[in-house]
C-alpha cells in the first residue's frame, strides 16, 4: 500500500516576500493567508481570530503583520460587506513583486515565454522550479574527477614531499600512483591530497618490521642449574626444553 498522502496541504510564498525586510511573523501570516486564498482570485477572508490561532499570537500582532504586508505591497486589504453590514476583511495576495518584471499587479497568471498556451499561476516562478545558473554546481561543489593524463603534481607539491619524505623516489611513486588509480578507475576531488596520502603510506609500508620470536624470549636451558629450571617447567606442564626420555618425557 502506498504511503503517499493525497491530502497534503501547502502554501506558496514568493521569494521576494521571504527576502523582504518584514518580520518573520509577517511572512508566516502571508503563508496562512495563501493557504486560504482562492487559486484564481488570490483572495482570502479568514477572521483575525483564525489567523491568530494559526500563527499562534495575539490578534493585535496579526494587525501589525498585515500592515507590514500591505506596506510591502504583498497584500491589499478591503472590507467585505453584506449590504450595510460589515462582515470581515478581504485580503488579496500579490505574488509578483510590485514594480518587478513580468506578471500582473494582482498576481493572476502569466504566459510562460516560449511555451504555447502555457501559464504559470501567480507570476514569477519560484526558485525551486527555475533552472540554476550553469556555473552553480561547479562554483559551489567541487566534483570528483578521474586522474588527469598526464598527471602533474600541483605547485610546490613535489618539493614539499621530497622535504618531508627524503627516502622516496618521487618519479617512481608518481608512476606507481598513476598506474594503480588508472587501472582502478578511481575518482577524487583532490588528486594532490590523494598523492600525499599515497606517499605517507609508501613510507610507512617501507619501514622494517620488528619480529620477536617466542623462542628468543626463552632463557637458555644449558649450563649449571639450567636442567633444574627445565625440570621445574616440566612439572608445570611446559615441555618445550625437555629432552627425549628426560623426566619421563617422550
Amino acid at each position: 500500500m502506498s504511503n503517499i498522502h493525497t491530502d497534503l496541504k501547502f502554501s506558496i510564498v514568493p521569494e521576494w516576500v521571504i527576502d523582504s525586510d518584514v518580520s518573520d511573523r509577517a511572512v508566516r501570516v502571508y503563508a496562512v493567508l495563501a493557504r486560504y486564498a482562492d487559486s484564481e482570485t488570490l483572495q482570502a477572508f479568514p477572521s483575525r481570530d483564525t489567523l491568530a490561532r494559526r500563527v499562534r499570537c495575539h490578534w493585535r500582532s496579526i494587525d501589525r503583520a498585515i500592515q507590514e504586508l500591505v506596506q510591502l505591497g504583498a497584500v491589499t486589504k478591503t472590507h467585505r460587506r453584506d449590504g450595510d453590514a460589515y462582515k470581515s476583511n478581504i485580503y488579496t495576495l500579490r505574488r509578483v513583486q510590485p514594480g518587478g518584471p513580468g506578471g500582473t499587479a494582482t498576481g493572476g497568471t502569466r504566459v510562460l515565454p516560449g511555451v504555447a498556451g502555457g501559464t504559470a499561476t501567480g507570476g514569477n516562478l519560484t526558485r525551486t522550479t527555475e533552472l540554476e545558473p550553469e556555473n552553480y554546481i561547479t562554483s559551489k561543489i567541487k566534483k570528483a574527477t578521474a586522474i588527469a593524463d598526464p598527471f602533474v603534481l600541483g605547485d610546490g607539491l613535489r618539493e614539499a614531499i621530497a622535504l618531508k619524505h627524503p627516502s622516496l623516489d618521487i618519479d617512481e611513486q608518481v608512476e606507481a600512483f598513476v598506474d594503480f588509480h588508472t587501472a582502478k578507475g578511481s575518482v577524487f576531488k583532490s588528486w594532490d591530497a590523494a598523492f600525499r596520502t599515497w606517499c605517507r603510506n609508501a613510507v610507512k609500508f617501507a619501514e622494517p618490521k620488528t619480529v620477536v620470536h617466542k623462542q628468543e624470549l626463552k632463557p637458555p636451558a644449558e649450563g649449571p642449574g639450567r636442567r633444574a629450571w627445565v625440570k621445574a617447567m616440566h612439572d608445570m606442564g611446559e615441555h618445550f626444553e625437555c629432552r627425549p626420555g628426560e623426566f619421563g618425557c617422550r
